[in-house]
């Protein structure tokens, strides 16, 4: 930490403009589009990698998240990335384990299913955005709710940072880029590609001044008729505040599916 501040201070005597990245590595095309926003931005973009044990449910999901810390040091550099940060579990939390409690957006979507994930997310953002003060912090729409909380935690306790949602990138399939994908096989790759066209018809068929309740009925009707192993959630919810006010013009569909012990979640836009 003492040598990321050297540079911050050099940063910030010149007026430089700092751009945040927060990631838990496995990076890959998503990730790319968020640094190039940043590179866009900002004089400088620093790019975190920390899997951060107190977001996972499980020990085995955090075990088995992917890493790849060379790969992600050749793609940081072929992104343009100024400083990769990559702190240890002691300099972020040295001896202060408290967790802060998340308020906002509470037990709908992923909260409903991931207890105490966003409280994690939250209490290592807190001390990241506190190492780094960066102007702008940057993060994908793919985990929808969690911008979403982020943006209201930053609105109270972080007034100098600007957060900038960046739109989810997506393979020719449609597929958004997830670091989860790579624990997929190819069947398991091919069947999620398959449900995911058929949700996009689906989205299609239906007018966008539905209102939202009599879609999430239709949304029910739709998804019994999958092959899912399991389902957390297919829902939509406003765009605003999540809730099942408005038609479908203002909201997004969320899904939370699995196939084997893999989660798969995204949002789509209607």
């Amino acid at each position: 930490i003492s040598n990321l501040q050297s540079y911050l201070t050099a940063y910030q005597n010149r007026k430089y403009s700092i751009g945040f990245v927060p990631t838990m590595g496995a990076l890959h095309k998503g990730h790319a589009e968020l640094i190039k926003k940043s590179n866009n931005d900002n004089h400088k973009t620093i790019v975190s990698i920390f899997v951060n044990e107190k977001q996972f449910n499980s020990k085995d999901d955090f075990n088995s998240y992917p890493r790849n810390k060379g790969q992600d040091y050749d793609f940081c550099s072929e992104n343009e990335v100024d400083i990769l940060f990559e702190p240890s579990v002691e300099e972020i939390y040295e001896n202060d384990e408290t967790i802060i409690k998340n308020i906002n957006f509470k037990n709908i979507l992923c909260d409903k299913y991931r207890k105490g994930h966003f409280d994690g997310v939250i209490t290592v953002l807190n001390k990241l955005f506190t190492i780094i003060k960066s102007n702008k912090v940057y993060f994908g729409e793919k985990d929808f709710q969690q911008l979403k909380i982020i943006e209201k935690f930053i609105e109270e306790k972080y007034k100098f940072l600007n957060l900038v949602s960046v739109p989810t990138k997506r393979n020719e399939e449609g597929i958004a880029y997830s670091s989860r994908n790579e624990k997929l096989s190819k069947k398991q790759i091919q069947d999620f590609i398959s449900f995911h066209q058929q949700t996009e018809n689906f989205l299609n068929s239906l007018e966008k001044s539905l209102d939202i309740e009599t879609a999430n009925q239709k949304a029910k009707d739709f998804i019994v008729k999958q092959d899912i192993e399991k389902l957390d959630y297919f829902e939509f919810r406003n765009n605003y505040d999540l809730s099942f006010n408005g038609t479908l013009s203002d909201s997004r569909l969320f899904y939370a599916i699995y196939k084997g012990k893999v989660r798969l979640i995204d949002n789509l836009k209607v």
